[in-house]
């Protein structure tokens, strides 16, 4: 009785959505064996990416069973990638890959298979690549238990779902919504107009407009029984009964994250931690679960009449909020719409439809086309006080680009080993974004323009400073490194390496700071005989500069 529950409430979820899914999605099972909850849902907008995937609940703990949800086999394990801490990978013959996070460990021959991988090339940091034949599973199959690795900000499974062949990000609930209860619609709190510069204006006060006006929604979706709240799967704008832009969240292209960037409002939100989603699309945006009619959405009040919009949200489970709202039509309006400055004319503006070379003394930055949505004016500023180069300023806070862009800085002067230059990115905090010499240049890539940017020198060695060598409990060491950041850490006992690990979430190689590394070593193959060894830590920057640590322990 209870499987026939369970199929029928399968069938009612999957006719829901007939009519917005793209997919002949298969029966996954769930990856867990609790009853699901979601504590975030696909595509919600983050900073620079959409989530992924599907946040599900742990009941607070970790060391849950996480089981395959489909038949299939473990085609990569990796550890301290993406973010996503521990993670595997599991391929199916429909066509998707499976992807579990932020786990605590791997399933016991995972385990092995991980610890052989890591002792045989010397490092903790795991890209290990399966294939068919190496670890078969079956829907259901034990492949890991979760935890609370990798950035995540408590005990949660995060699963994505992706297209295998193309890597496109698929909403889960395409394959999981028949265990999932929801029958609570999304909520509006607010529409927000944005009037095209120098093309159009509007009255908030007296919701009147004319030229050309886009629109934005701030809304939410949630569920019963959860504070949360989660993302809206289906957002539909209509004037006077036509559809004029749709936004179906499902079969996002993993190249475009950062385009979500120019879908939200990111000024915005940079300010005010809260999206404004366009309902328009913006010249640079080419992401395609963005539909809308050959204005991209934009209307253009040029009538004077009473147009009537109307906002539809939708979620998976086809609950839905609808607000209508009356826009006049007003052609006095016009005179109050002052010229401005065309944004072209501004000297230094990166513009969607064409490439963008800035130049300064010493300088050069190539932002190709199609790396931002609307053309965005810079506000460049050099500081010429002493150093290897000039200080190079952009943006006056942060200014994402949809890819990386190319910057190159000249050094003033010659240095004793080129290979010790990098640029580094000041935004907060220094980051090493590394870099090549060539003829007295130094490249890198960028992804923001917010900050400040300088070539630097690193031929100092990273510093390691030991905290406990008491082999019998835990190795403890705290390492940094002022400029270029670590790059990696090494340790090795009677010669034979050992695997120390972060005692932090994560570590990020390229970033200043203090980071304080472990090893115990019942853990490792060294066995306790209860003799002096020879413990040897070598710690090595992102300019290659090395420091050893050597001492005597028993063991």
């Amino acid at each position: 009785m209870k499987i026939m529950k369970t199929w029928m409430l399968f069938l009612c979820a999957l006719s829901v959505v007939a009519q917005r899914s793209t997919l002949n999605a298969p029966r996954y099972s769930p990856p867990m064996t609790h009853e699901i909850s979601l504590a975030g849902n696909f595509g919600e907008p983050r900073p620079n990416h959409f989530h992924g995937g599907l946040d599900l609940r742990t009941e607070g703990e970790e060391g849950k069973r996480v089981m395959s949800i489909g038949d299939g086999y473990v085609s990569r394990l990796t550890v301290g990638l993406f973010g996503f801490g521990n993670a595997v990978y599991v391929t199916h013959p429909e066509g998707y890959t499976s992807v579990y996070c932020h786990l605590q460990r791997f399933s016991p021959r995972l385990e092995r298979m991980l610890k052989r991988w890591q002792y045989e090339h010397e490092q903790r940091e795991a890209d290990i690549r399966l294939s068919p034949s190496d670890y078969p599973v079956s829907q259901g199959q034990l492949v890991a238990f979760s935890g609370n690795t990798g950035h995540s900000f408590g005990p949660h499974l995060h699963l994505e779902i992706h297209d295998t062949r193309t890597w496109d990000m698929l909403d889960p609930l395409e394959f999981l919504g028949a265990y999932v209860n929801d029958s609570v619609p999304p909520e509006i709190h607010g529409i927000k107009a944005y009037p095209q510069e120098g093309r159009g204006i509007y009255n908030e006060q007296e919701h009147t407009a004319w030229g050309q006006v886009g629109f934005a929604v701030y809304a939410d979706d949630y569920m019963q029984n959860s504070h949360n709240h989660y993302g809206i799967r289906l957002t539909q704008l209509l004037v006077d009964g036509r559809e004029v832009f749709r936004a179906d969240v499902n079969g996002i292209p993993y190249s475009m994250n950062r385009m979500v960037n120019s879908w939200g409002d990111y000024d915005f939100f940079f300010h005010h931690s809260r999206w404004w989603l366009k309902m328009y699309i913006e010249p640079g945006n080419v992401l395609p679960i963005l539909k809308a009619d050959e204005q991209r959405g934009i209307i253009n009040f040029a009538e004077e009449r009473d147009y009537h919009l109307e906002v539809i949200l939708t979620d998976y489970f086809g609950n839905q909020t609808r607000k209508a709202f009356v826009v006049r039509g007003e052609k006095s309006l016009s005179t109050l719409n002052a010229p401005r400055s065309p944004i072209h004319a501004h000297p230094s503006t990166l513009h969607p439809q064409r490439s963008n070379f800035i130049n300064s003394p010493g300088m050069q930055l190539v932002v190709p086309y199609g790396f931002v949505g609307v053309d965005t004016p810079l506000d460049m500023s050099v500081d010429n006080s002493d150093g290897l180069s000039p200080v190079y300023s952009f943006y006056e806070h942060s200014c994402p680009l949809f890819y990386d862009a190319e910057l190159s800085i000249a050094a003033r002067s010659q240095v004793d080993d080129p290979s010790k230059l990098f640029i580094g990115h000041d935004y907060g905090q220094l980051v090493s974004l590394g870099g090549t010499y060539k003829d007295g240049w130094v490249t890198t890539r960028v992804r923001d323009l917010g900050g400040s940017f300088q070539l630097l020198y690193d031929d100092e060695p990273p510093v390691i400073e030991p905290r406990s060598t008491d082999a019998s409990s835990l190795l403890r060491f705290d390492i940094h490194d002022e400029l270029s950041g670590i790059k990696s850490y090494k340790g090795y006992v009677d010669g034979q390496f050992v695997l120390f690990k972060a005692m932090t979430q994560s570590l990020t190689v390229n970033k200043t700071g203090t980071t304080p590394i472990a090893c115990r070593l019942s853990n490792t193959p060294i066995k306790k005989k209860g003799v002096v060894r020879h413990l040897k830590l070598i710690v090595t920057d992102n300019c290659d500069n090395q420091q050893t640590y050597e001492t005597s322990i028993t063991y």
